[in-house]
């Protein structure tokens, strides 16, 4: 059998710039390796049957003597989803593989993320239904075994190591799903049912065996400190040799690490399950922090974590949901004074970090409108004369784009140092409020435009003053909230360049055009 497996070119910004030269390559930097497929391409490899990886959509796979002789190239295609926002291009995907099995959709296999949040939009744009959930079974797909796929160990061959961060870790999972059912979140569709336990060790050692002693390992559990079995899963993870200070058996040898990549709850910390964990090397301790009202749970969670030996902490903090912008500042503020007072607490001989990571919500089906979830852009609709923009905003597409462009000083996290922290979302409300309505060429080139120099970067020389002077410009709008105001802000609250124009070459308030001109430069 001839099977083509196929991840939709998702034209993340660097990837495969970096050689791989066999030695240290950072894989922090390249892609998620698709899991789904190198399942799928061991299960098939293991029938002996030719497997074969592409990313994206190539023409070089067909020849036009084989096309129009329809010609049956590949008796199966599988086609992998990631998130929802990638919608069109993975439309695009497997629309153009429909020609690879000579039209005959029903060999064209399409799973993962996207098609378990949205099976009915997937089949109304290509005709093919997807495979909802995880693969637990062969009989899934056509076979007569009946294989469970999902358990099968990842065929990591298939995979180019310059674009995909396979060259010093290996992933797994040691529990699935998860007992909370949170209205933001799409676990409850791709992993329905809680699994407390998965026995890792003889997928780890298959993998060592096949590639070597890779030092970095992720799980990808969702909630694992819920699981009444964690004892067994961190005694499976110290006698895989993931213990502090253990090594891999290399030339040289490496600390070997594990990340809980999807986090922990913070409301499950407990001093006795942390006191378990802390026996492994974990680095970092993802802590998710998504409501201000959690915020005694969340540094009770911090504050334990650090006094089992964490050194290296990083938060998820999701906004966009329920929450207004001020509410995201307190989180965030939050970090940052958890980083003052702990700036000179030493765990391991290491300084104390913690990280935050703001992540904006974005619907996974469609209960604030048909289709809403395609792009997963949707910001609730709001009468901006009726909103006090001082005192209480919400949330806008200028805003939530304005927060990404904050995070990428510090590859998309909030630095853990607080000077650099404060500076970059605001000192106060009022400066964090103009930061998010600030012109994103002003945001993104601060040494440019602000005029004022920071102690910790005394070699900058002084900027134009641009950015003090739109602070003050917006801050007597937000005083007003006249006329002018509204017109101002619902010309540039979408992101919007049309929009932008047509109130710039209507309006006759030169300050604001002076202003307005900014949000047009890229």
């Amino acid at each position: 059998m001839k099977v083509l497996l196929v991840e939709p070119n998702y034209n993340i910004k660097g990837v495969g710039k970096k050689i791989y030269s066999g030695k240290h390559i950072d894989d922090e930097t390249l892609l998620y390796p698709p899991l789904s497929l190198m399942k799928i391409a061991r299960f098939h490899n293991n029938r002996g049957d030719e497997v074969k990886f592409i990313r994206g959509c190539d023409d070089s796979l067909f020849s036009e003597v084989d096309f129009f002789r329809s010609s049956i190239m590949w008796d199966r295609v599988y086609i992998s989803t990631l998130f929802t926002y990638y919608f069109s291009e993975t439309i695009k995907t497997i629309n153009f593989y429909k020609k690879a099995v000579g039209g005959t959709i029903s060999k064209i296999f399409v799973g993962g993320i996207m098609a378990s949040l949205m099976p009915k939009d997937i089949f109304e744009e290509t005709g093919v239904y997807p495979k909802i959930g995880l693969l637990t079974s062969s009989k899934m797909i056509g076979f007569n075994e009946d294989v469970n796929i999902d358990m099968v160990t990842p065929y990591y061959d298939i995979l180019d190591k310059n674009i995909y961060s396979v060259n010093d870790t290996y992933y797994s999972h040691t529990t699935r799903g998860c007992i909370k059912k949170c209205k933001w979140c799409g676990v409850t569709n791709i992993e329905p049912n809680y699994i407390p336990y998965i026995d890792i060790k003889p997928t780890i050692l298959e993998l060592r065996k096949l590639y070597g002693d890779k030092p970095k390992l992720k799980l990808m559990d969702n909630n694992v400190l819920a699981s009444p079995k964690l004892d067994k899963i961190v005694d499976d993870l110290l006698t895989l040799g993931y213990g502090k200070d253990q090594y891999t058996d290399t030339n040289p040898p490496r600390k070997r690490v594990v990340d809980f990549n999807q986090g922990v709850d913070a409301a499950y910390i407990k001093k006795n399950n942390i006191k378990i964990i802390s026996k492994i090397n974990i680095k970092p301790l993802r802590i998710a922090f998504d409501r201000i009202s959690e915020s005694e749970i969340y540094i009770n969670a911090v504050e334990l974590a650090l006094k089992n030996g964490f050194n290296e902490i990083s938060n998820y903090m999701l906004y966009n949901f329920k929450d207004n912008p001020f509410d995201l500042y307190q989180r965030l503020i939050i970090n940052i004074d958890l980083n003052k007072l702990y700036s000179n607490h030493k765990n391991n001989n290491n300084f104390v970090k913690i990280y935050s990571y703001p992540m904006r919500y974005a619907p996974i089906n469609e209960e604030f409108g048909e289709k809403t979830n395609r792009k997963r852009d949707y910001f609730k609709n709001a009468d901006s004369e009726k909103i006090d923009w001082l005192i209480n905003p919400v949330w806008t597409k200028r805003f939530a784009r304005n927060i990404e462009i904050m995070k990428g000083a510090a590859r998309g996290s909030i630095s853990p140092t607080s000077s650099l922290a404060l500076r970059t979302i605001g000192k106060n409300r009022k400066e964090f409020l103009s930061n998010l309505y600030m012109p994103e060429i002003m945001l993104r080139n601060r040494k440019r435009y602000e005029k004022k120099v920071y102690s910790f970067e005394p070699k900058k020389t002084s900027g134009t003053g641009k950015i003090e002077g739109f602070r003050e410009f917006i801050y007597d709008l937000l005083k007003k909230q006249n006329e002018d105001f509204h017109y101002f802000h619902n010309a540039i609250a979408n992101c919007s360049i049309k929009e932008t124009m047509h109130y710039l070459n209507s309006c006759k308030n030169k300050e604001i055009m002076k202003w307005l001109k900014f949000y047009l430069i890229k």
